[in-house]
């Protein structure tokens, strides 16, 4: 409206409380990732594995559905710690996925169009602009891992019985702190490389080559130099050691899958200093004004 008109007036509405402001971005994140039908579509599809996981938990603790296939399987042989660990890497993929597609979106936006600047000029800090960013892409990958695991695991609990559930209560915190790994590293990778990067297709493929071409390098250095030091630089190969003792997966099967050649807290320490790298990162970026060198 034309300001001589004086008839604008300053809002006065309700606010929203500083504690909770960083929820703002997130919700608004979320709104922008679902305008596309086919990225709800494939969130959907996500969750395709708690579907049949669910299924396979209630057919294996059914007595009518045993005697009609003729089978006799002892449920403690099928739904152990190996179970949800193969569950889990079925969803992990697939969280994968949804964050080289959904995670770069976020940042790329923001810094294409010059937004963060506006964003930074509200009462709002770096910290709340990270904050409220991550947590969105935290949750949406959090709806197709570790949530579903506890859901599959409740279920089997309750249908297994004879204390089951506190026996195996460690499970829960496997699964949830072996997928939060997961999402720390894709959620904090995606973001550092969007925002050197503007453009979204390379952003996912760095994020594949990342995964790939680290491997490869690490894979080389073993073989050249006679050491096992270089599979540190393999992200997957790293978290899932993690995951192997975080599960207590048997030691044959951890020794035919080669992952006793690195200690694990060398693992922690290669999963720690990606995630620093990638802090670092943004904080370089994440500035109220952008310096231009003619």
């Amino acid at each position: 409206m034309a300001v001589y008109k004086r008839i604008y007036k300053v809002y006065d509405g309700p606010l929203t409380p500083a504690r909770s402001r960083f929820l703002v971005l997130s919700r608004y994140s979320w709104s922008a990732l679902f305008e596309s039908r086919l990225f709800t579509s494939f969130t959907l599809l996500c969750f395709s594995p708690l579907l049949i996981g669910g299924i396979f938990i209630y057919v294996v603790h059914s007595p009518t559905v045993m005697a009609l296939v003729g089978a006799h399987i002892n449920n403690g042989d099928l739904i152990t710690n190996i179970w949800f660990w193969g569950f889990l890497q079925t969803e992990i993929f697939l969280a994968f996925i949804l964050g080289v597609w959904a995670v770069p979106g976020m940042m790329i936006r923001d810094f294409a169009n010059q937004a963060l600047q506006l964003y930074l000029s509200r009462p709002l800090s770096r910290a709340e602009y990270l904050l409220g960013k991550i947590s969105a892409a935290v949750a949406l990958l959090s709806a197709i891992t570790w949530i579903p695991g506890w859901l599959l695991f409740g279920l089997q609990a309750q249908l297994e019985g004879h204390g089951w559930g506190g026996e195996h209560l460690w499970l829960m915190g496997s699964i949830f702190l072996g997928c939060m790994l997961w999402i720390t590293v894709i959620v904090l990778l995606a973001m550092a490389l969007s925002v050197w990067i503007k453009w979204r297709i390379v952003v996912s493929i760095l994020m594949l080559a990342t995964f790939m071409v680290l491997a490869a390098i690490g894979e080389m250095a073993s073989i050249i130099l006679d050491t096992q030091w270089g599979r540190l630089l393999n992200l997957n190969y790293v978290l899932t050691l993690i995951e192997t003792r975080l599960f207590r997966i048997p030691r044959h099967y951890i020794h035919a899958w080669r992952y006793e050649s690195v200690p694990v807290w060398a693992a922690w320490a290669s999963f720690l200093a990606v995630c620093l790298i990638c802090l670092w990162v943004l904080n370089q970026r994440l500035r109220a004004r952008e310096v231009e060198r003619g």
